[in-house]
């Protein structure tokens, strides 16, 4: 068994998963092992063609990649399926089924323990961290990762962070240590060098790997900005947003809202998120769509 901490949480894992930080610890938060897993759970609400929920259970199928099922908040039990169009009758690879795990799965299972993930890439910029937020291909990873290449902010986390309502204070508790780059942000951020792994099979984007030497904790969260395209010949901006804006904003920035609405109480979920855009800053950065154009 192998121990990791993320997400603020102490993993035992019988799959070895190098994007996780090596932890220590007598008892864990988190358990992740091999079983079988059925195809079907019993009194499940068919939340997609690929989630199944009942009760405190959660089932995920990836076709070619396995079944994933998501206990309490407490277990996730993968059943790793064999794909058989690859070669030599191999099975599918570990990358392809961490990237499920680290990404849906603990997205069910924070859900589950009534925890906000969000979507985000974040800094800290010294006075606090700043999340990015916005659609698939906004620019994410991109503007955290120039970040701290031009300034040495260090990444907080990259892709989902989780956010506890029980904290006193918003605390940013960071996921993989890793960022997700297609290979133009790549040669434009000049991390030809780094440590970098395809993100899944035959695609074009990569994870790099980020080998700080000091455990990353949670940070307080100062502000979330929402990432937006400029139209053609309109000038870049930044607003603060209030109200009803700024809660938009932040649903918005939820990781996997399906689950939320299977998983949690609706009433309860919108109260933690009234809260946080009450203690944080919210904004939406509309800037050119170009590498280029990032510095200015």
């Amino acid at each position: 068994m192998f121990r990791y901490y993320m997400y603020g949480l102490d993993i035992e894992s019988e799959l070895e998963i190098p994007e996780l930080r090596q932890s220590d610890f007598e008892q864990s938060d988190v358990q992740i092992h091999f079983a079988a897993v059925p195809e079907t759970l019993s009194n499940a609400n068919n939340a997609a063609p690929w989630l199944q929920v009942s009760g405190e259970e959660c089932l995920m199928s990836v076709k070619d990649v396995g079944r994933f099922l998501i206990k309490n908040g407490r277990e996730i039990v993968i059943d790793r399926r064999i794909d058989r169009k690859r070669s030599r009758g191999l099975g599918v690879p570990s990358s392809d089924i961490r990237l499920y795990l680290l990404g849906s799965a603990f997205g069910a299972l924070i859900h589950q323990r009534n925890q906000l993930p969000f979507h985000v890439s974040a800094v800290d910029s010294g006075s606090g961290v700043w999340a990015f937020t916005g659609p698939s291909g906004a620019g994410k990873s991109t503007t955290a990762g120039w970040f701290n290449r031009h300034y040495g902010w260090p990444i907080i986390s990259d892709d989902v962070s989780v956010v506890r309502p029980s904290d006193d204070q918003p605390l940013l508790y960071p996921g993989p240590r890793k960022l997700k780059l297609w290979s133009d942000a790549i040669d434009y951020l000049e991390c030809g060098d780094a440590n970098l792994k395809r993100d899944l099979s035959n695609t074009d984007k990569f994870q790099l790997y980020l080998n700080e030497k000091e455990l990353i904790q949670a940070a307080p969260l100062q502000a979330l900005i929402m990432l937006e395209r400029c139209e053609p010949g309109e000038k870049p901006s930044l607003r603060r947003l209030t109200g009803l804006e700024a809660f938009r904003v932040c649903r918005l920035s939820i990781y996997r809202p399906i689950f939320e609405q299977y998983l949690r109480k609706r009433s309860e979920f919108v109260a933690d998120i009234v809260n946080l855009t009450q203690s944080i800053q919210i904004y939406r950065f509309r800037r050119p769509w170009s590498l280029e154009a990032i510095p200015e």
